[in-house]
Order: C-alpha cells, then sequence, then structure tokens
C-alpha cells in the first residue's frame, strides 16, 4: 500500500473530526504537450490533435458529479453529526414535476415557512433525480437548540407530496450515509425479493450543468490547506496511522497520474487545535479569521 512521506506536498481538507490528505505519487511520463491555439501533441507519435474543451461527454459530466459529491460529503460532516438540534427529511412531488427551477422555488416558500415557525434554521438541501424523471429533495436542517418537527407538520407546510422525518443520530456517519443513498440506485420494488441495489448508478441520472446542493449561510465550509504532510501531522498533533487510505490512477491530459488519499478520522484534537489557532489569530495585531498554517491556501 502507497503512503504519502511527510515531506511530500498535499492538499488536505478539515471538517468535522476528520483530515483528508491527498497528493500525486509516481507520476507517470509525460505523453501529452499541451501547444498554443487549444491544441496538444501526442510526443509518442508527434500527432497534434485539437483539445475538445466541451463538457458534453456522460463520462465527463460523471466525474464532475462525482468531484461535486465528494464536496458535498466533507460539507455535511463538517456541519452535521448527529443530535437533538438536527433532521434529515425527504420531499417528494405527487405531480410530474422535472423542471428543477419549479423544486427550487418551492424549496424557498417551504423553508420560509419552517423560519417562520421554528426561527433561525440552516440546511444543506440536495435534489436527487428518480427514474421516472421526477425530483426529490433530501433537506438537512439543524438548529442552535432543539429541532423537533412532527413528520405531519411538515407534510403540510410543504404541500406538495409525501415527507419523511428522520432524526440523525451521532452515531451515523452522516455525509457517507446521505452520498451513498444519493449515488445508488435500487432495482425492484421494496418488498421485492429481486430487489437490488446499484452502486453509483443513480449518479449518470444528474443532467448535465445542475446545482446538485445548495446550502443556507449557516453553514460552513471545510478548511482547505496545502502544505507539508509533517506539518499537517504536527500542526493537528495527528499520531496515529490513517483509519484508511486508498491510491487511484487517473487519466489526464499529461498522462496517467497516481493518487493516493488518507483519512484520519475521530481526532480529538482537532477542535482544541482550532480554539488554539483561533485564540492566537484574534490576540495578534492580524486581522484573520481562519486557522494558517504553511502555504495555507483557499479556494
Amino acid at each position: 500500500m502507497n503512503q504519502i512521506f511527510p515531506n511530500k506536498l498535499v492538499k488536505a481538507y478539515v471538517y468535522g473530526d476528520t483530515v483528508e490528505i491527498t497528493t500525486a505519487n509516481g507520476q507517470q511520463e509525460q505523453i501529452i504537450k499541451v501547444i498554443e491555439g487549444k491544441r496538444y501533441v501526442n510526443l509518442e507519435t508527434g500527432e497534434i490533435h485539437a483539445m475538445d474543451t466541451s463538457n458534453n461527454s456522460r463520462l465527463d459530466n460523471l466525474k464532475s458529479t462525482k468531484q461535486t459529491m465528494k464536496k458535498l460529503r466533507r460539507i455535511i460532516a463538517h456541519n452535521f453529526t448527529g443530535g437533538k438540534n438536527q433532521l434529515w427529511i425527504t420531499l417528494t412531488y405527487r405531480d410530474h414535476v422535472t423542471e428543477t427551477a419549479i423544486v427550487y422555488r418551492d424549496f424557498k416558500a417551504f423553508i420560509r415557512r419552517i423560519r417562520n415557525q421554528f426561527g433561525k434554521v440552516d440546511y444543506i438541501t440536495v435534489i436527487e433525480p428518480q427514474a421516472s424523471g421526477r425530483w426529490h429533495l433530501h433537506v438537512l436542517l439543524k438548529n442552535d437548540s432543539e429541532l423537533t418537527i412532527p413528520n405531519n407538520d411538515l407534510a403540510k407546510m410543504w404541500g406538495k407530496g409525501f415527507t419523511k422525518t428522520k432524526r440523525l443520530r451521532r452515531a451515523d456517519k452522516v455525509g457517507n450515509y446521505l452520498i451513498a443513498y444519493l449515488s445508488n440506485l435500487q432495482i425492484g420494488d421494496e418488498g421485492s425479493q429481486n430487489k437490488s441495489i446499484v452502486k453509483g448508478a443513480r449518479l449518470y441520472m444528474y443532467p448535465k450543468g445542475i446545482r446538485i446542493y445548495r446550502t443556507s449561510r449557516g453553514i460552513e465550509k471545510p478548511l482547505e490547506i496545502t502544505t507539508t504532510k509533517g506539518e499537517l501531522m504536527e500542526t493537528y498533533k495527528i499520531n496515529s496511522p490513517p483509519t484508511f487510505s486508498r491510491t487511484t490512477k487517473h487519466d489526464t491530459p499529461y498522462g496517467v497520474k497516481e493518487y493516493t488519499t488518507e483519512f484520519y478520522d475521530n481526532l480529538k484534537s482537532l477542535s482544541d487545535t482550532l480554539v488554539e489557532q483561533l485564540t492566537d489569530i484574534k490576540s495578534s495585531e492580524n486581522i484573520i479569521t481562519t486557522p494558517i498554517l504553511p502555504q495555507n491556501r483557499r479556494n
């Protein structure tokens, strides 16, 4: 199994109690070179080709959707850990609604009713395609105290179709669970013995250019850092091996790249480290509101 060495420059994401580290390892020999005029030359054959800069292919759209799901998983994990102040609700349509503009218009009216009755509530809302062409919405809700909304009340406030409400438990890996739910497709009826789950099949159903998720202003973004792995491990006091790691190969315009990603979960030191950094920053003369590491860069 490949590992990331301490002196390697890495891109890291800090969210919830997890640090995710990724880098390019063992880059293969470059086989094409980009030249002027949106063209590239194949270094093995000398052939010159025009670059396809469109994003019309099914494969390109699938790659984009997968990247969006990765970002969504991090945002969810950073903001939702389960508890009495958090709910997962599903909103469906009884009518055959296929226009996303209508879906998000209806959601804006729905969340307005929620806030009128329950005060400040933050959300992440995710649109989910159905094989029929209809849309569902999955919504994560939370407030600062305790949030309890009977499903019957939610159904009345939604008023468009079936609703389902679930309390998020602290034991749930909320981000992983929801992303798997949004990505996989069930084949067969719920009660059928022939029912099966096809992993990743639903990702093919998202049309090009769709905005898959939206968040309220109170939802915090994960911290993105570029630094060496050694500096990162020291800053966040990580002394244990990764909880999980994987190495994948990717075809790029510059040849095949090999990436290793390491996940460090359940890090109790994260919150303490962030508090210490924020305290040091606020006491200094620099007006900075986010923790900074050497070579730190936020997108």
